[in-house]
């Protein structure tokens, strides 16, 4: 994860002199796990700065709002509709997410709250660690998973530098030689040996030198293994998928007198149902993801069958495709079919139109079989003991 910390008030009050309207915006995902840049340190940072310019004698009107991913521009478009009230916008997320913010709202200044350290884990309570640099070359295979270009200061890559003491490095004695625990990792899995084959210089070429790196996508949103493990499956899977029934196209099919029977429940409106949307509603106790493609209404769980990700909070709806964002699992929602690297379908109740009113079929809740490696939760790696 993306590791930051707050920058100095002093720093941000700098930034922010002369504004008198701000919006602090907070991201839900890397800051808000090492407490950076979350709800709740957006929420407070706005609470600070109006207290610290009260306290000043100075006037100044900050609001507030978070969203779940500053990166992705889909994420930070509800912003859009007042973003122009404001002189700035403090943004409470990484570079990345200062960036995705600056260049979808050129008209309003854009100011870092944080300052972006590293990538790194959580090793105890409220300490984080660097564990990787995005050298773009990565050796871990070679050195039981434990990286010695950003754990070792000197990078050393064949063995350590014979300077170690107990087992702590000879620059920082406070932290742990990482090649003494790559040499008994590997004793420990009976493969020592493999450390004396000698690595040759570290292709540097595709770290970080001079000019901005990029990783390229297919026009299906998948990387090139992950779009051959969906070419795979595809071909295992010759028949598309399609939703159990048919919905009601709403556009082109006129309401008529249909039995609706115990089962069918009435959710809303037509138009509480914007084309193109996703929107959650509870059907007899149920959540359900309802949207209006134009054509048809589809109604679908609320999660991705993936990981039980959110679709409100991860899910793109484009021209009828669905991505969950999270591992870019993609569905066609009018057929069914999956797309780039989905496995799994995205299962469908059954939904009708009548008299301008939205109707789903409930005969029972779709639940998702997850297998075990899906049931993990990030929050598990972040908690663990």
């Amino acid at each position: 994860m993306i590791v930051a910390e707050q920058k100095k008030l002093e720093d941000i009050q700098r930034m922010l002199k002369g504004k008198k309207k701000v919006l602090t915006v907070g991201c839900g995902t890397c800051v808000s796990v090492c407490f950076a840049g979350g709800q709740k340190e957006s929420s407070a940072m706005a609470a600070t700065l109006r207290t610290a310019a009260a306290a000043n004698g100075e006037q100044i009107e900050v609001d507030e709002a978070t969203v779940q991913r500053q990166c992705v521009q889909e994420f930070v478009a509800p912003l859009e509709e007042n973003i122009e009230e404001y002189d700035a916008v403090l943004s409470m997320a990484c570079g990345v997410g200062v960036q995705t913010l600056a260049e979808k709202y050129m008209d309003t200044p854009i100011l870092p709250g944080l300052d972006t350290n590293f990538m790194g884990q959580p090793t105890e309570p409220g300490v984080w660690e660097e564990r990787c640099v995005g050298c773009g070359n990565c050796v871990l295979e070679y050195t039981g998973g434990l990286c010695p270009i950003t754990r070792c200061p000197k990078q050393l890559q064949n063995g350590p530098c014979g300077g170690s003491e107990g087992g702590m490095c000879e620059v920082d004695p406070n932290i742990p030689c990482i090649w003494s625990k790559i040499w008994t990792l590997l004793d420990r899995q009976g493969i020592a040996d493999t450390l004396m084959d000698i690595q040759p210089p570290k292709d540097w070429s595709t770290s970080r030198g001079g000019s901005m790196r990029r990783v390229v996508v297919s026009s299906d949103l998948s990387q090139q293994s992950a779009r051959a493990a969906g070419d795979k499956i595809k071909a295992e899977n010759t028949t598309p998928t399609a939703p159990a029934t048919d919905s009601t196209a709403p556009s082109s099919t006129p309401d008529h007198e249909s039995v609706l029977d115990a089962s069918w429940h009435q959710v809303c409106s037509l138009s509480d149902l914007p084309e193109g949307k996703l929107r959650r509603f509870t059907v007899s106790g149920v959540d359900v993801m309802l949207t209006n493609l134009g054509d048809c209404i589809r109604a679908f769980p609320p999660t991705c069958p993936h990981l039980a990700e959110p679709l409100i909070d991860s899910g793109v709806l484009r021209d009828g495709l669905l991505t969950c964002t999270k591992h870019l699992w993609k569905w066609d929602l009018r057929s069914g079919e999956m797309k780039g690297a989905a496995e799994r379908p995205v299962e469908m109740y059954e939904s009708q139109l009548k008299n301008n009113n939205v109707f789903v079929r409930m005969e029972s809740e779709i639940i998702y079989d997850y297998e075990e490696d899906d049931d993990l939760d990030e929050d598990d790696f972040f908690n663990a003991d």
